[in-house]
């Protein structure tokens, strides 16, 4: 039980310390999502601004400014972002079905709505779309929605093992095929309209380049990122059936998250980081270092993302005001997530600022940082105003059970 305690005027100041702690704990959801958002846009703009196929590489990581921004790109945000989204997902599943299968029908809607919603972003916006992916596995995640905590577990650890080692399985195929091919080339960048369209052309001209590269990335994706996602999709889950980011932190626990990812998770990390960069700056790159390094980050990424999860959970319980103006955008994650793509859209675009190509990788890292604390801003004066976010409140209508 809290306390309650009066003013001189005999007015009740703070009801119950006990509600009030536990208001704090319950933002973690909301501020996390909000945080992931920045990630997710910091991966995503040097696609969006400097290569629609291949992002910061050769020419984008020379000089200290760049390679600095490559490197933190690379060991911070590239692939620990998603699963920390991708385990959000998850959680937030369990809220919606509620033990209650005749939830299943909503959680079914509303991933029908997400794939429809992915096709329209993917198709005018940004063909490294998400929502569609998230879509169309959240209709797998329904299988598990009333299986127990030990099958979850259990189908956790497979298709992580299975992701991982795939990953990994790749990677040697593409060392092997350099050492008895060296004189074919791997690095051939993808060659698609979009860069063109996106330097000289219309907004309807980019439909079609678009398409094009959104079909590339999606098959490469899921393949070889879909795995790891569904697995964050099923930790979520069954971490959301214990509360794990609603009940009071078991600092031990909390901790050896915070530790694993500092100490171990963090290292793997840097040393990938060092070599993509290295690779990358060299006159003759190898593209299998280059996918060694990048698997290499991927497989460790859980760690990075559980390390997140550890900070903030952290800072929520000690110091929620230092992280408490990131839940409204949390709160408002698929509009956030939406109007991203509508900026960086208008910004590079050929018939929008025409930026693309125009700004170093050094410069579109901190656009990312800008644009980011611009919505998470604009998301708190919205939700001052309204309950949710626009497209929070379409889903809403389109999938409430009638």
């Amino acid at each position: 039980m809290g306390y309650s305690y009066c003013n001189r005027n005999g007015r009740l100041r703070c009801n119950d310390l006990g509600d009030y702690k536990m208001k704090q704990r319950d933002i973690t959801p909301d501020v996390l999502r909000g945080f992931a958002l920045l990630g997710i846009l910091v991966v995503n703009i040097q696609f969006m601004g400097l290569s629609s196929s291949e992002g910061a590489r050769g020419e984008w990581t020379l000089g200290f400014a760049n390679g600095t921004a490559t490197f933190i790109i690379a060991s911070i945000f590239a692939g620990k972002f998603y699963l920390l989204f991708s385990f959000l997902f998850g959680y937030s599943s369990n809220y919606i079905i509620r033990d209650e299968r005749s939830n299943r029908a909503r959680w079914v809607k509303r991933c029908f709505v997400l794939m429809g919603l992915g096709v329209f972003h993917f198709t005018f916006l940004w063909h490294g779309d998400i929502i569609f992916v998230y879509g169309l596995f959240g209709l797998l995640l329904t299988v598990f929605f009333f299986r127990t905590d030990r099958t979850l577990k259990i189908w956790t650890r497979v298709v992580f093992i299975f992701s991982s080692t795939l990953i990994l399985l790749v990677g040697a195929l593409a060392i092997l095929a350099e050492r008895l091919f060296p004189e074919e080339s791997m690095q051939a960048p993808l060659e698609t309209k979009l860069d063109e369209v996106l330097l000289d052309g219309s907004f309807f001209d980019a439909v079609p380049a678009r398409l094009e590269m959104w079909a590339y990335g999606v098959s490469t994706g899921v393949f070889l990122q879909g795995g790891m996602a569904f697995a964050a999709f099923l930790l979520g889950l069954r971490m959301a059936r214990a509360n794990f980011l609603s009940s009071p932190i078991d600092t031990k626990h909390n901790s050896k998250l915070i530790k694993i990812g500092l100490f171990l998770g963090a290292p793997i990390q840097i040393i990938a980081a060092v070599i993509l960069l290295q690779n990358e700056q060299s006159t003759d790159p190898s593209e299998a270092t280059y996918l060694i390094s990048l698997f290499a980050s991927f497989v460790a990424a859980p760690l990075m993302s559980m390390f997140y999860i550890g900070v903030i959970r952290k800072l929520v319980e000690e110091k929620p005001r230092l992280v408490a103006w990131m839940k409204p955008a949390g709160k408002m994650s698929l509009t956030i997530y939406i109007s991203q793509s509508v900026i960086t859209t208008w910004i590079f675009s050929s018939w929008g600022l025409g930026l693309f190509q125009e700004l170093q990788t050094w410069q579109v890292l901190i656009l990312a940082l800008g644009i980011w604390l611009f919505l998470a801003n604009l998301s708190t004066i919205w939700l001052n105003r309204f309950k949710q976010g626009p497209l929070e409140q379409l889903m809403n209508v389109v999938t409430r059970n009638r």
